[in-house]
Parts: C-alpha cells; structure tokens; sequence
C-alpha cells in the first residue's frame, strides 16, 4: 500500500472541514490493528468498532508507535497538539469511501469472485495464471469482508494491469454495498450452496444481492451447467465448458465435483483474458492457513507455503510482525523468487527491521535463529516447506493440531449470546486443556478476553512470564503461594477465613494495600468455599483491613449441564445471589459476580451476570444441540503410517501375544502409545483411528510408544496420515472408547506431542 494522499484530499473525500496545514501532510498507509505497527510514520489508523472491540481502546497504542493521523467516531480522552483527529459517524464507512476513490482511479480489468464455497481457491488457481502473463492485485488469502475488500482495494497501484478479488455476500444490501465499492468489470459465479440463507428474510434474497453485485459488469462467467442460476437475462454471460479443458482436468484427477469446476471457472477465465492453460497444469490443494510451532533455538516458525505473490507475502508479514512483538524477525524466501525485485524491496522496507534470507537449504547461523520469529514463506512446488519443518524443535510424527482461529469463533458465538456488559473469564488451567498454555493464553489476551483464569499460582506464575497482562484468577492457591501471587499479580481465591487471616498477615508484611481478592462461596457443590452463614465474619475482616479489595465473589455449579432437572442449579443461583446481596449491603463499593461456567452460559442466561468462565466450551466441545452447530473444533490430533505388516495365519501381535491372526491380514504401525495419551485401554480392538477417512480397529496391547491397526483391504501406503482425533472421530466420540469424558482426554495429551497452531 503506497497512497501517498494527503489529510486535504481525505477531509474533502470524507466531506469534512478543511483546515491550511492538511494539504502539507501525507500518509501512504492505513492501518487499524496496532500489533502490526512498527514505526507509525506516515500511516493513518482507523480506530473501526468491532463487535467485541473498540479500535478506540487502542488510539493511544498507535500514537505511542508514531502514528499521528487518526480516523475515529470519537474523539479520545487524551488529545495530541502534534496528531490530527478525523471525526465521522463510522470509521468503517470511511474506509470504504477512500477504497470506493481508490478504485476509481484505476481504468483495468477488475474480476471479483462470489459465490458461498470454492471462491478462494478460484481466485489463487486463477491469479496463478494470469500472472503467467499480466501484474496481478489481488485480495490476501480470505479478504473477503467489508474490510478486507476495502483494504485489498487499497492495494491497487499503478503499475497494476488486472485486480483481482473476492467476497462473501452474506447479508441484505451487501450486493449493492459491493458493488459500490469495488465495480467489478468482470464477476465469476462460484459454487452457490445454503450457507447464508438464514440471513435473508426473502425466500429469494440472496439471489437479489448477487444479482445487484453483478450490475455494471461486462462479463458474468459461470459453469454451462448453472448458467440459469443468477445469470440469465445478461448479455455478457460467458458459459464455461469442462469439455474446453478435458486434458487439463483428466491431468489434474479431481474427484471432487466442486473442485472441478473451480479448475474450470480459473482456466476459462485464464483462457478468456488470453494466457494459454498447459494440459499438464497443476493446481495445489489450498492450506489457506499460517501454521506456527515452536522452532529450533527457542525460536517460533510460521509456516506459509502454500503460495508466494506479493499480497499473500505482505498479509504473512503483516501476522510476523504482531506475533513478534519485540523479537527479532527473520524472513526466509526460495532462491530464485519469481516476483518483481522492486516490490519485495519495497515490502522488505516497510516491514524493518527484518533479516531476510534467499535460499532452498537450511544454512542460517543458529545466532539469527536465537529467540527469532522465523518466516517461512514459499509457494507449493518449492522446497521452503521442508526447510520449516527442519526447522521444528520437535520431530515426533505424532501431532497436536489447535486451530485458533476455531477458538475465537467459538468465543465469538458465545459472547453473541451473552448481555453486552457480560465479562468473559477463559480458563487456561491444566496447559490449557491440552492446548498448550503460553500460545493459547497470549491469543485470547490479543482477543480482549476479560481474565484468564487457572487452578494453581505456579500457572499465573507462568503467564506472567509469558507475558501476559490481563488479570488471572487463581482459583485453588494456597498459603504458600501467597507471596508469589503479590509479586506477579495474581488475584487469589479466597475460600476459607483461615486463609484470609494467612494473606491478610502477609500483606501486612509486604505493606501492601487494597490487594484484589476473589471471594469463593460454597452455594451446594461442597468442594472449596466459604459456607453462607461464614460471609458475616469474612465482611467484618474485609471492612478492617485496608490491605483487602474485594474484585469479585464466585461460585461453582454442580450440574448446570443437566438439561432435565434445573432445580439445584436454580437453588444455587438463589443461594449466590442473596449472599452477593448480603455482601453488598456492608461494602461500599461494587464487585464482579460470577458463578456461570460453559454449561450455565448456553442453558441458564439468567445466571451470566457480571461475568462467565468458559472452559471446555471455547475448545468446540458441548453437549448442548444446538450450541454444537454453532462450535468449532479446535483440536486435532494426528498421526502417521510408520511401517506396514503382511500377516499369516497363526502370527501373534504386539506384547503378551494377546493378539492371534485368524487369517491373513495387514496391520499399520503408527507412532502412538500410551506416553503420548492414547492409552492402553485402548488396545486389542476397543479404540480406532482413521486412515484414509477409514475406521481401522487396533490390533494387540498398545505399547507405551506405538500402536498397531487393522488396515487390511484398504490399500494404506506407509506415511498416510493418521487421524485420531479431527473430522472422523470427535473428541467426544474417542473419550467414549475410553469410557471417559473430554476434559480427561484433553489435559492427558502428553507434552511430547508437537502442538501447531493454525490461523487460517
């Protein structure tokens, strides 16, 4: 993004006031997440309002970083003689007003996608074409939103011979919103599916905006097939035929029909604007992901190789850079980059200080490496995937896949259900349910989760020096932790006098005061808490001794999941609330109340109160119907074919010899055992995995490092990737095979096992 526009030219654009001094002052970027800002120089930030947070929260962060020009809804608490403060009635708006200018300025093929499935993979396969022949803007990975159109728009530059983007068409008027902003000349139909159609009231509605997006354009291209869909009536349809390409389809040996027409929609538009599609051509199953594990040298490795232009490298470095923070940031590129010197020049500026490498080998001095966030950036044919997986720090072949992205859709389906106000507590005990505890903990904190919460001090002890800065409640600490829980900051939970009497004294010590505390009441659960009939003795300490605050009183439900027979949950509900009455009554000042955990959030919403603590429900699991189509897995759990065995009638498996072959058969290994948490229950047929999409029965006792599985009849070659956990076998589905529950399944995953963590 190179704007070079002036404050004038946005006052004007944006109808404000004008003011002498504007016409002077340039700003060639625009940025509305403060993570990626390194030097703030010359960048104007739109402070936008999210759903769940405010880019105004974050104005001061951005003038901190040097950025002086600021579009905002509001004007800050604090106000710098030196920055300038554009007022409009909304941030987002206006960025789509510059982007709207923007694309005006530009006389070029404009392509956008659409459709509900299938439009990013167009997009690539086709930019991969056309780039063959034309220079080629088009939308970063999935920039398919108000924003992310806005902002790839905003990428458009001179030297620029077609743009290229795509966008999701999810609600009423976006069709004409679109169509505004970007004036497509040329619109490729994708695949048109259900998603969405809850969003339209009219039994037809989304068919109303795709057709009000595509007003305007010269050229509609669909599948032959479909051409009555959305586009009948226009005169610039321009059929697609898979017979056109017969050769190239029988080369590229998709079995999946969806997949095949999305080849056909990207070479017949290659075709259309005149680039010659090989018969031999190749198009590579998109991993629209950053993929980031733990390196060598205590470094982190984003892994992103699935495609290499110059929008999908900047949106890459633009994640580096807020991942690292105030790490040192290595890049690390192909020898022979096929892209314009200039450019990545440019890029290689924008993004200083950086270390770049050019090369196919892994030659790096371990010193670069050295607490560095190491880029790996590449397209499919070369060999920089290789390089980041020598990179890893970990080569055990069995896996842990934690899809973030997951978990901030499920925190985000969640607070869509709960009051505004309503805070959020995420419990990131116990490593994190298995997640891993410093990855997990740092992105909900980037999320703008409220408190984290965990069992022990030695956890918030950990968080702290991952650094995490958002309150942690401790919820089971005990006297000796006391100390460390003042020195890191950590709010304790206070459930018995004994151990208040304990802190108070040692506050007293260390002369703190006014210390934040959590009260915790026993309302039936009878595990850790202050009985009811104890809260007048807690009130009377509390009001004497200045060293205490009193931040917040908790419970703990015993069956709020019991759909059935609410009754004791609704009890407790009662008992808590008239003890935080009781409390009220005799302190003077206000504290958060919360008792609801994951169950209680979906099934009891009169118990969300001030705050929630989610735990096992972030991670997609719950039992909840129709929360569960609204959740997401995160985990997955991996694994792969290490050898193949023929057997003979009468051969024995695995330790003890308890298994006896009855006939010939073949059996997989797979590096897998009960170190790693797939126990040893599970052997002798009573637990599966799938290979291949294929359920396949263990075979034998399961040893303490690998597991052996029936494949036989089913062609399995040695290195398939073998599914333990993921799209066939749920999380739910394999604690049952262990005659468990989720939660014992999640925090038993071994540390040896690799954790990667995707953003798609």
């Amino acid at each position: 993004m190179n704007l070079q526009l002036t404050i004038g030219q946005l006052r004007k654009l944006l109808e404000l006031e004008n003011s002498p001094q504007d016409d002077t002052l340039v700003f060639n970027e625009v940025v509305y997440d403060t993570r990626t800002i390194v030097k703030g120089q010359g960048k104007i930030f739109f402070a936008l309002a999210g759903k769940y947070r405010n880019g105004a929260s974050f104005i001061e962060d951005a003038y901190q970083k040097g950025v002086r020009f600021f579009v905002v809804s509001q004007l800050p608490d604090s106000i710098y003689s030196d920055a300038i403060y554009l007022k409009v009635k909304d941030p987002l708006k206006a960025l789509m007003t510059l982007a709207k200018w923007h694309r005006g300025n530009f006389n070029i093929p404009i392509v956008a996608v659409i459709g509900t499935h299938g439009k990013t993979s167009i997009k690539e396969w086709l930019g991969s074409l056309l780039k063959r022949k034309y220079k080629l803007v088009k939308s970063p990975k999935s920039y398919n939103s108000k924003l992310g159109l806005a902002l790839s728009i905003l990428g458009l530059h001179s030297s620029a011979d077609i743009g290229l983007f795509e966008l999701s068409i999810s609600l009423p008027k976006e069709g004409d919103i679109f169509n505004e902003m970007l004036a497509p000349t040329h619109v490729i139909v994708g695949h048109i599916g259900g998603k969405y159609d809850e969003n339209f009231s009219e039994k037809n509605g989304k068919k109303k905006e795709y057709l009000n997006f595509i007003k305007g354009a010269t050229s509609v291209f669909q599948i032959e097939s479909k051409i009555d869909d959305f586009s009948s009536g226009n005169k610039g349809v321009i059929k697609l035929f898979s017979s056109d390409f017969q050769s190239s389809l029988t080369a590229l040996g998709f079995q999946d029909k969806i997949k095949e027409e999305n080849a056909i929609m990207a070479m017949g538009v290659a075709d259309y604007f005149g680039v010659e599609v090989p018969e031999d051509i190749r198009f590579s199953d998109l991993v629209m992901r950053l993929e980031t594990f733990d390196g060598i040298h205590n470094s982190l490795v984003i892994n992103d190789t699935y495609s290499l232009d110059i929008e999908s490298l900047e949106a890459a470095l633009q994640y580096q850079r807020a991942l690292a923070q105030s790490r040192n940031r290595v890049l690390l590129l192909p020898k022979e980059v096929m892209l314009p010197k200039d450019e990545i020049e440019s890029l290689l500026e924008r993004y200083a200080p950086l270390t770049c490498h050019f090369s196919n080998e892994l030659n790096l001095p371990a010193s670069n490496l050295n607490d560095a966030v190491v880029l790996v950036k590449g397209n499919a044919e070369s060999s920089m995937n290789k390089i980041a997986h020598l990179l890893k720090v970990k080569q055990h072949r069995t896996k842990i896949n934690v899809n973030l992205s997951a978990l901030r859709k499920n925190i985000h389906s969640l607070k869509d259900i709960l009051p505004q106000q309503t805070k959020s507590l995420v419990m990131v005990k116990a490593n994190a349910y298995g997640t891993g505890m410093k990855r997990t903990a740092l992105f909900l904190e980037e999320l703008g989760i409220d408190y984290l919460g965990v069992a022990y001090t030695d956890e918030g002890v950990q968080l702290r020096n991952y650094g995490v800065k958002c309150p942690i409640l401790v919820m089971s600490p005990s006297a000796d932790d006391f100390h460390d829980c003042i020195e890191y900051g950590l709010e304790p939970a206070i459930f018995s006098l004994q151990l208040l009497d304990t802190f108070v004294s040692i506050l007293i010590l260390k002369k703190r005061m006014g210390f934040p505390i959590h009260l915790k009441i026993d309302t039936g659960m009878n595990r850790l808490g202050i009985k009811p009939s104890e809260i007048s003795n807690f009130i009377d300490i509390l009001n004497s001794q200045p060293e205490l605050h009193l931040k917040g009183v908790y419970s703990h439900f015993a069956e709020s999941d019991n759909q059935l027979d609410a009754s004791f949950t609704d009890h407790q509900l009662n008992v808590f609330k008239d003890s935080c009455a009781t409390l009220r009554k005799h302190i003077s000042y206000p504290f958060i109340k919360h008792i609801a955990n994951s169950a209680a959030i979906i099934s009891h919403s009169k118990a969300s109160l001030d705050m929630v603590r989610m735990g096992l429900i972030v991670y997609g699991i719950n039992h909840n119907l129709k929360m569960k189509k609204k959740l997401y897995p995160v985990i997955e759990w991996l694994s792969e074919v290490t050898q193949i065995k023929h057997l003979n009638k009468g051969d024995t498996v695995g330790y003890n010899r308890e298994f006896l072959v009855k006939k010939e058969m073949t059996i997989a290994i797979v590096p897998v055992g009960y170190a790693d948490g797939f126990r040893r229950s599970l052997g002798n047929g009573k637990g599966t995995v799938f290979i291949d999409s294929k359920s396949c029965k263990t075979v034998g006792n399961i040893c303490m490092d690998m597991a052996m599985v029936d494949v036989t009849g089913l062609n399995i070659r040695e290195g398939a990737v073998v599914e333990i956990i993921g799209k066939n076998q749920s999380i739910s589905a394999f604690s049952a095979q262990l005659d468990t529950i989720p939660y014992e399944v999640l925090t038993s995953l071994s540390l040896r096992v690799h954790r990667n963590y995707i953003v798609t």
